[in-house]
C-alpha cells in the first residue's frame, strides 16, 4: 500500500502545474544556452580565422607559433583546425581563401599529431551519414517487400536480394505488402524444408506489423585511424611538383610504370607482346615500385592541397550488441564511435533469391564485422575526397561473426568457413583496391545543411548519441586580445 500511494503521489507531482511550468522554464533556458552557444562559436570561430589570416601574412613565425599553439591544446586544437577547414572551404576560389588553404596545408604537414587530431574531429561528419545510410538501405528494403535485383544483364541478373526477419525460434519472415498499403508478414521458408510451412507470425511482430525502424539496427559503429603523413621529394620544389602532377594528370602512370617494369625485367620481343597481352588490372600487381609522390589521377588538378598519408585503422560495427570489438582506450589516436540508444531488437537477413530457374544461394546475418588494414590514402582537404589503397604485401584482415545458410534448404556452413576462410577470401578481393583502382571516397567537407543539422539533433534526441561530436557542433575556446598578437 506504500508503494501504491508513493507512486500516486508521484504521478500527481509529474501532472501539477508546477511541474508544467518548471518543465517549459527549462526548455526556455536549454534553447538560450543553445542560442549563447552558437554565437560564442560564431564569435570563436572569427577570431581563429583572424589568427589563421595573421599566420598566413605575417613571417613565418607565425605559423611556427600556431602550429604549437594547436598542438598544446590537445583534442581542442584538432576540433579547432576542422573548424578552420570547413570555414575556409566555404570561402570558394577567392585569393584570401586560397591563401588560407595553404597555411593549413602547411601546418597539416608540419604535424602528424594535428593531423590525426584534426581526422578525429571530421570522422563523425562523414562516418555519421554512412552509418545511416546502412540501416536505411535495409530497413528499406525490408518494410518495401519487394527484392531487389543484383544486376540487369548476365547471370546477377537471375538473382535478387531481399531482406528477411527473423524471430526468436530462428525462422525467417517475408514481409508483404498489397495494394492497399496492408502489409503483413509471410514465413519465407521453414528450418529444414523446402516448402513453406504455416506458422502464425509471432505476436512481437503484431497483427498489422508496423514498419522495421532504421535507427538502432547497428548497435555500435566504431573506427580508429592512426595516420603518418608521407613526405614529398627531398629537392623538389612546390612548384615543381605542382608542374609535374599536373603535366601527368592525363598520363596513365601505371601503365607506363608497368611496361617500364616488364622491358627492364624480360627480353624485348616477349615484353613488347606481355605488355599488349596483359590488362591494366593485372599490369597493377606486378613487382614495380611507384615514386614517393604518386597520386591517383583524380587527385593530380590540385596536389598542393593533398595530403599523402599512410593509414592505420580499425572499422569496427556490430549489430547485436552495443559492446566494443576492440578498446579505445589503449589507443592514442582517434577513435570515434556511435552507440546506438534506443532498442531495435529486430534481427534482419540478407536472402540472394535465384529467379528463372536458378537456385538460390542462401541467407547471411551479419552480427559484427571489424575490418583492420594498413593503407595508403590520399586526402583532397578542400574538396572532400579520400582515395584509398591497400597495400600489395599486407592486406586488410577482417574479422566477422556471420551466420551462413547455403540454398532453399538453408544448410549450415561450419564455423572455420563461415568466420575464417570467408573473411581470409574477403581480405583478398578488398586488394583489388590499389593504387592504380583505389577506393573513392566522396565526402562534404562544408559540412551538412541546416535542414541536415536539424535532423541529426532530432536523431541524437531521439535515441542516439556520439561520442565526439561533430566539427559544426563544437565550442571553439576563446581566445584574447594579446594571444592573437
Amino acid at each position: 500500500p506504500v508503494a501504491k500511494v508513493a507512486k500516486s503521489v508521484a504521478s500527481a507531482a509529474v501532472r501539477s502545474p508546477v511541474a508544467k511550468v518548471a518543465k517549459s522554464v527549462a526548455s526556455a533556458a536549454d534553447r538560450a544556452a543553445c542560442k549563447v552557444q552558437a554565437h560564442v562559436r560564431r564569435c570563436s570561430s572569427q577570431a581563429w580565422l583572424k589568427v589563421l589570416d595573421a599566420a598566413t601574412t605575417g613571417p613565418g613565425k607565425g605559423l611556427a607559433f600556431m602550429r604549437a599553439q594547436l598542438e598544446k591544446m590537445g583534442a581542442q586544437g584538432g576540433q579547432v583546425l576542422g573548424s578552420l577547414i570547413l570555414a575556409s572551404t566555404k570561402g570558394g576560389d577567392s585569393k584570401l581563401a586560397s591563401l588560407r588553404k595553404r597555411t593549413i596545408i602547411k601546418i597539416l604537414t608540419g604535424s602528424v599529431t594535428l593531423v590525426n587530431r584534426c581526422l578525429r574531429a571530421l570522422l563523425p561528419r562523414w562516418l555519421t551519414p554512412s552509418r545511416r545510410g546502412i540501416q536505411t538501405a535495409m530497413a528499406s528494403l525490408h518494410n518495401s517487400g519487394t527484392p531487389m535485383p543484383l544486376g540487369e544483364e548476365g547471370l546477377l541478373a537471375n538473382y535478387s536480394l531481399e531482406v528477411l526477419r527473423m524471430d526468436g525460434e530462428g525462422r525467417l519472415w517475408r514481409k508483404k505488402v498489397d495494394a492497399d498499403g496492408d502489409a503483413r508478414y509471410e514465413e519465407a521458408f521453414g528450418a529444414g524444408c523446402a516448402l513453406p510451412c504455416a506458422h502464425a507470425p509471432p505476436p512481437a511482430f503484431g497483427e498489422e506489423p508496423p514498419p522495421v525502424g532504421a535507427r538502432g539496427l547497428i548497435k555500435r559503429f566504431t573506427c580508429r585511424v592512426d595516420t603518418r603523413v608521407i613526405k614529398p621529394e627531398k629537392g623538389v620544389s612546390a612548384a615543381e611538383a605542382r608542374r609535374r602532377h599536373q603535366e601527368t594528370q592525363e598520363v596513365d602512370l601505371v601503365t607506363l610504370y608497368a611496361d617500364k617494369y616488364l622491358d627492364d625485367t624480360y627480353p624485348s620481343l616477349l615484353a613488347k607482346c606481355m605488355q599488349r597481352a596483359i590488362p591494366r588490372r593485372l599490369k597493377a600487381t606486378l613487382d614495380f615500385d611507384y615514386p614517393s609522390d604518386f597520386m591517383p589521377r583524380a587527385m593530380r588538378d590540385k596536389p598542393l592541397e593533398v595530403l599523402a598519408l599512410d593509414l592505420d585503422m580499425d572499422l569496427a560495427m556490430r549489430f547485436d550488441s552495443t559492446e566494443p570489438l576492440f578498446d579505445l582506450n589503449e589507443m592514442n589516436l582517434g577513435g570515434f564511435s556511435s552507440i546506438a540508444q534506443m532498442q531495435n531488437d529486430a534481427r534482419l537477413v540478407f536472402f540472394v533469391r535465384g529467379d528463372n530457374g536458378f537456385p538460390s544461394l542462401g541467407t547471411l546475418e551479419l552480427r559484427s564485422l571489424r575490418v583492420e588494414a594498413n593503407a595508403l590514402a590520399w586526402w583532397d582537404v578542400f574538396d572532400g575526397a579520400i582515395d584509398l589503397a591497400f597495400k600489395k604485401d599486407d592486406p586488410p584482415r577482417i574479422a566477422w561473426d556471420i551466420e551462413v545458410a547455403l540454398g532453399h534448404a538453408r544448410l549450415p556452413l561450419p564455423d572455420c568457413i563461415e568466420d575464417t576462410f570467408l573473411a581470409w577470401l574477403t581480405g583478398t578481393v578488398m586488394r583489388s583496391f590499389n593504387r592504380a583502382y583505389p577506393l573513392h571516397i566522396a565526402i562534404d567537407p562544408a559540412g551538412a545543411s541546416s535542414s541536415e543539422r536539424e535532423e541529426q539533433d532530432g536523431e541524437a534526441a531521439g535515441g542516439e548519441a556520439c561520442s565526439a561530436p561533430a566539427p559544426a557542433a563544437v565550442e571553439l575556446p576563446l581566445i584574447s586580445e594579446a594571444e592573437q598578437r
